[in-house]
């Protein structure tokens, strides 16, 4: 196995470079240049050397008290905050408050969790004089513990605006957190601050992950790491350095699956709920699967519809149901036998689901139509003779074998332009197995879906990177004692004959039990071993940058970068 890994590095290390200079230009928007985009991005990414607090940070911070004469912090009823009618209640005193008090930075509305989605979050309210963004940090009278620094985004020009709402997240429990709000122009110019101050509860998880560092030189890329713990209903957030930064409630169970958009999170809440919040955690949406009781996996289309995966009579099946009410439909029914073990995200109406029996992958077409239907299913033909699927087999072990006779012949045409260079060798050649990924046609050895064990498949739907022809999945699959995280690209044309699914990164990495794989921003992985509690962050080498250590037994873990959805990035 380690000679087949020598191709696999020159290849992929020149094409992980190429792949990930593109996807940088691509994402380095304007958000990021100068002076202060620079600034504003390393500030929230958790890991700068900076500690807002000072000696006398304590003794001239205002306390948030919920009780008493001095009462400063509104409460809210929270108790069925799932549903659209409560809050809505709740949306609906909060705008009465604006209408009844002259709300200023002095003298802000400040409430308490109003919607009851995040726990130990505070609302504020309040206009400025002139333009200006707000910048928040949250710091702690541990040197130990970097600050978490977030420029609350406001939609408008400039992200300045007279008018402020949002809401303050990312407090440490069982600690004194110290909230500085500041008030910024458009050149990121300090103006005025105001600090407050207020105790949060010990949770139910450690305020702080042990972590260990990897032989990356990169930073960790911006965003919240959102923890499925198996013991807990809740969904947790830590940030770069490991630390605790709230969490989402639900109403009982998490599921293992969160999504994100530039407004809304959506996630599930119980067995049935999907909900989606925005960035006040007010509830926007939900979609109920009625009728049943355990969905094993759902998926979001980005607009209203919502679907799951569950079993119906001995057979996996697919439900849809909308986002704003309605009734919850069954649109598909796998045939008899087939184990699907996850669905994906949707894209252009498909989505994906991955089968550990006949192991493959299988794109359902048509979602929102009358008749969804099979487009394509990447896997043994043998496997899948005996399915209603066997006409739309796309077999790797095949295109394996085509590319390898390709390349043969190839060779054998190249001969007379050998340069004397010793077989196998080259001038950019490395030994650093562990910093590469690998090209299976390259490698020589079984593409997923061949010989794997897939029974813990999670698929994820990495962001689309070929205008909207190539589709690109991410999962981890077995193969004896090694975990291979794997990045498949299936092409997503009408006919058949110009389907393919020839794209294929992947990297051997040495886990045992149930393991996740997230592909994120700027080719960043994030590998989650779930049954040792280990997670890690790896470079677009695939270098390890960063591994956490949790002690707990965990269902997911993903990373999303809320730019935009909660902060000015």
């Amino acid at each position: 196995m380690k000679k087949l890994l020598k191709p696999i590095i020159l290849t992929l290390i020149v094409l992980s470079g190429l792949t990930f200079g593109a996807i940088f230009l691509l994402t380095k928007g304007e958000e990021e240049t100068g002076e202060f985009g620079s600034r504003r991005y390393l500030e929230q990414s958790d890991q700068e050397d900076e500690h807002a607090y000072k000696y006398d940070t304590d003794s001239s911070a205002i306390p948030l008290i919920r009780e008493g004469d001095n009462k400063n912090v509104l409460n809210f009823d929270t108790l069925n905050q799932f549903s659209i009618t409560n809050t809505k209640a709740a949306r609906e005193r909060i705008e009465r408050l604006k209408r009844r008090k002259a709300a200023s930075y002095e003298d802000p509305l400040i409430a308490l969790d109003p919607f009851g989605t995040v726990p130990n979050s505070y609302f504020f309210y309040f206009k400025t004089p002139q333009n200006c963004m707000i910048k928040v940090t949250i710091t702690v009278a541990d040197e130990k513990i970097p600050d978490l620094i977030r420029y609350i985004y406001n939609g408008e020009t400039k992200n300045t605006t007279r008018e402020h709402e949002f809401l303050v997240t990312g407090l440490i429990p069982g600690m004194t957190n110290y909230i500085i709000i500041e008030q910024i122009d458009e050149n990121g110019s300090h103006r005025e601050d105001r600090t407050y101050k207020v105790d949060v509860p010990e949770g139910k998880m450690p305020a702080r992950f042990s972590y260990e560092r990897g032989k990356s030189d990169l930073r960790l890329q911006n965003g919240t790491f959102f923890v499925f713990p198996n013991d807990q209903s809740e969904i947790y957030m830590y940030d770069n350095n490991g630390t605790s930064r709230g969490m989402l409630a639900t109403d009982g169970a998490h599921g293992r699956r969160i999504y994100s958009t530039d407004k809304y999170l959506i996630y599930q809440v119980s067995g049935s709920r999907i909900v989606r919040i925005d960035r006040l955690g007010q509830v926007d949406a939900v979609g109920v699967f009625s009728g049943y009781d355990d969905i094993y996996d759902f998926a979001y289309d980005g607009y209203e519809h919502v679907f799951a995966l569950i079993k119906n009579k001995g057979r996996y099946a697919i439900l849809r149901t909308s986002m704003k009410g309605g009734n919850t439909e069954l649109i598909y029914t796998f045939d008899k036998g087939v184990q699907i073990t996850s669905i994906s995200g949707v894209s252009a109406g498909n989505l994906y689901a991955s089968s550990s029996s006949p192991a493959g992958i299988i794109r359902l077409d048509g979602l929102v139509s009358q008749k969804p239907r099979i487009g394509i299913v990447v896997g043994k033909t043998s496997d899948w003779k005996k399915t209603s699927a066997k006409k739309r087999i796309i077999d790797p072990s095949i295109e394996k074998k085509a590319a390898a006779d390709d390349a043969a012949q190839g060779d054998t045409e190249d001969t007379d332009d050998k340069t004397g260079e010793t077989e196998g060798e080259s001038p950019d050649e490395t030994d650093d197995t562990d910093s590469a990924t690998g090209s299976a046609a390259d490698a020589g050895y079984d593409p997923p879906v061949v010989g794997w064990d897939m029974s813990d498949v999670v698929l994820d739907l990495v962001e689309d990177e070929s205008d909207g022809k190539t589709d690109t999945l991410s999962f981890a699959v077995h193969e004896d004692d090694l975990v291979h995280a794997v990045k498949v690209s299936i092409e997503n044309k009408k006919k058949k004959k110009d389907i393919k699914a020839l794209t294929l990164f992947d990297k051997e990495v040495e886990f045992d039990g149930k393991v996740f794989v997230q592909w994120g921003q700027r080719e960043s992985v994030v590998i989650t071993n779930g049954s040792r509690g280990r997670f890690e962050e790896r470079d677009e080498l695939f270098k390890v940058t960063r591994e956490f250590d949790t002690q707990m037994g965990l269902g997911a873990v993903w990373k999303l970068n809320l730019e935009g959805m909660r902060y000015f990035g």
